[in-house]
């Protein structure tokens, strides 16, 4: 606390690294709002998940409580997806895009305002008419500091819209509550600040599970154009009329046929690498590749004979020709989706995008069903600019380092304070132990095929020796899979729960529950087996008996791919430390937030075992690891004592 009180009066930024369950959000918010309220400044607080808001809005109740001071009030803001009661009540419309959702709301309340009756959002409508209700509720809502979900829910019940009320709500509150999204996309961050009626350099920024934020930007700022889009693309130029573009030799549709055939093509000679001839040149499965990044549009000029303005002149004509179809179902009182609009601004971009930051792959992730090209952005700080422009920002998470990658990735100034805190935890309540006799290495394991009969003896040995709650992570789901088709499951004798990559967010918190409820009171405990890197290793706390040991099978090294390969050798230019940032660190950060599942409070007790011989170049973030030459010996004497 007294550091990031120190980097606010400097007016500089801080990054740091503090074990799970070891006081990050209230120590956070504790010496930001004594800064922020002697100094008229705002806390903009923003979470990669509109879970993760839940627990700010609870420890600021709590701070509001225990201070009896009044002038504390957050309020959280999600999309509205989350908060549109009409999104609620229509799937279709809660599928919508940030920019849909906001054309439709425009579109509902200038109906609401017209003098035709029973015409646009009822709940807008109530926010208008009803001064009384909007009055209570404010009232309720600076006097429960409720979460986003109850303040949603609290609305619903007053038949009145909870995002126009969070609106007027904003610009009275000292921390607000956001998505990584209101921050980073400069089209909602604009919207953001006109409601926080507040200039850049009044607010103290704060990123929440800071680890996640240089994937999200890169992910923010690329674009794809798949085979499926490709395909509603067709269907809507049938659907609404097909015209002719710019050349006037081509329809719409047989331009977005032709695009399909050109993205198989390149699929066809860059992943499988076959020739006119039908022979295959690569001798080994890949799913991406890089294209040259002018290869598209060269194939396009080529097969129309046209200028590269002319293809210009076709990309404004389907973007033209998306904006009149979202016109058309906006008046249907319909999501204005155009699946034609979208593929316009993606070859606007795909055109123009500057390529000493970004990368083009052709990508193949699903059997061939559905290819797609990409422009792949490798550099997040082309989207973290504004940090700088604010007054401090403040970055956290349980696994953080090294903690100089993160700085340079986001392009924050050399002299941002960074510190990693030691976890405050009795030592003696965590044992970390490695074998040196398997791996999840390919080549080795290819070599020799006992390896992965060995590890399996291990994942056994463990779960049917010791009737705890016990969590297998594994490298990937493909790597599950593997053991879960030889149908190695057989041997566990006891509760086994197994997460799917398909499950669905309400499915997986059932299956987490179940599990859990095997490890109180007098339970025999279960084995749950899921993924380093998932929903379950990174967002879920597991304290005392509901885990009490965790099994990592093998280090969860990226991909070798072509997106993975071009990240690195960017990095390896930019900073000489390809290996580094791109391979290391991030295998680091997934076995550290696996293991982080263990101990989340002073009583917490638990023991990690790492099945791979690698396990030893992580020394530096896992300082507490020992080999073991017995493993079950090793665990009993520890859970014995």
């Amino acid at each position: 606390m007294h550091d990031i009180r120190n980097t606010l009066v400097s007016g500089k930024h801080f990054v740091f690294e503090s074990g799970t369950g070891s006081g990050k959000t209230i120590c956070v918010l504790s010496s930001t709002l004594q800064y922020a309220l002697e100094n008229n400044k705002k806390i903009l607080y923003t979470t990669r998940t509109n879970a993760q808001q839940r627990q700010v809005i609870v420890e600021l109740r709590a701070i509001q409580k225990k201070t009896g001071d009044k002038r504390i009030f957050g309020v959280g803001m999600q999309g509205r997806a989350n908060m549109c009661l009409l999104a609620r009540e229509d799937p279709e419309i809660a599928r919508g895009t940030s920019e849909e959702l906001s054309k439709f709301c425009s579109n509902q309340k200038k109906l609401a305002t017209s003098n035709k009756k029973d015409q646009g959002c009822n709940y807008y409508q109530n926010f208008l008419r009803d001064k009384q209700k909007i009055e209570n509720i404010v009232e309720w809502t600076k006097k429960h500091l409720p979460t986003a979900e109850e303040f949603i829910v609290f609305c619903e019940k007053n038949t009145i819209c909870p995002y126009e009320i969070n609106k007027m709500l904003i610009s009275e509150a000292i921390v607000v509550v956001v998505p990584y999204v209101y921050v980073f996309d400069k089209t909602i961050r604009i919207m953001l600040f006109d409601w926080l009626s507040t200039s850049d350099d009044d607010i103290i920024l704060v990123v929440d599970e800071a680890h996640n934020l240089p994937n999200y930007i890169r992910d923010l700022f690329s674009a794809q154009l798949s085979m499926w889009m490709l395909n509603n693309c067709i269907m809507e130029a049938e659907k609404f009329g097909d015209p002719k573009l710019s050349d006037g030799k081509i329809s719409v549709s047989k331009f977005c046929k032709m695009l399909a055939e050109i993205v198989s093509i390149l699929r066809d000679t860059y992943v499988y690498g076959i020739l006119e001839n039908g022979i295959r040149t690569n001798a080994y499965v890949k799913n991406d590749a890089f294209i040259p990044s002018h290869e598209l549009e060269s194939e396009i000029m080529s097969r129309l004979k046209i200028t590269s303005k002319t293809l210009h002149d076709i990309v404004s004509d389907l973007i033209a020709y998306g904006e009149k179809i979202q016109e058309y179902r906006q008046k249907e009182g319909k999501l204005p989706r155009s699946y034609l609009h979208k593929l316009g601004i993606f070859l606007e971009f795909w055109i123009t995008v500057e390529m000493d930051q970004y990368i083009k792959l052709v990508v193949d992730a699903s059997d061939g069903k559905n290819p797609r090209i990409e422009a792949y952005c490798l550099d997040p700080s082309i989207g973290t600019g504004i940090i700088n422009e604010f007054h401090s920002s403040i970055h956290m998470s349980g696994t953080l380092e090294p903690l100089e990658e993160y700085r340079d990735s986001l392009g924050i100034s050399k002299d941002t304070g960074m510190v990693f805190y030691p976890s405050p935890f009795p030592q003696e309540n965590r044992r970390i132990f490695f074998v040196r006799d398997v791996t999840t290495r390919y080549d080795e394991i290819a070599r020799d095929k006992k390896i992965i009969l060995r590890m399996w003896q291990h994942i056994t040995g463990i779960c049917n020796a010791f009737p705890k709650n016990i969590m297998v992570f594994f490298p990937s789901f493909n790597t599950l899979s593997l053991f879960q088709n030889k149908g190695s499951f057989h041997g566990i004798k006891r509760c086994l729960y197994v997460e799917e990559q398909s499950m669905s967010q309400s499915d997986l918190m059932d299956l987490v529950t179940d599990f859990k409820s095997c490890g109180v009171e007098n339970g025999s405990g279960a084995a749950l087996f899921s993924v380093m890197g998932g929903r379950i290793s990174e967002g879920m706390d597991f304290p005392a008996e509901q885990l009490e040991i965790a099994v990592i099978v093998g280090i969860p090294y990226p991909k070798p791919t072509a997106r993975q390969r071009g990240l690195q050798k960017y990095y390896d230019l930019k900073f000489g430390k390809g290996w580094e940032y791109t391979v290391n660190a991030p295998a680091a950060r997934k076995l550290l937030q696996s293991i982080g599942r263990l101990i989340r409070d002073e009583k917490d007790r638990g023991v990690a075992i790492i099945l791979d011989k690698r396990a030893p170049r992580f020394k530096q973030y896992i300082r507490d690891m020992k080999e073991s030459k017995n493993l079950l010996d090793d665990i009993h004497t520890f859970m014995n004592k």
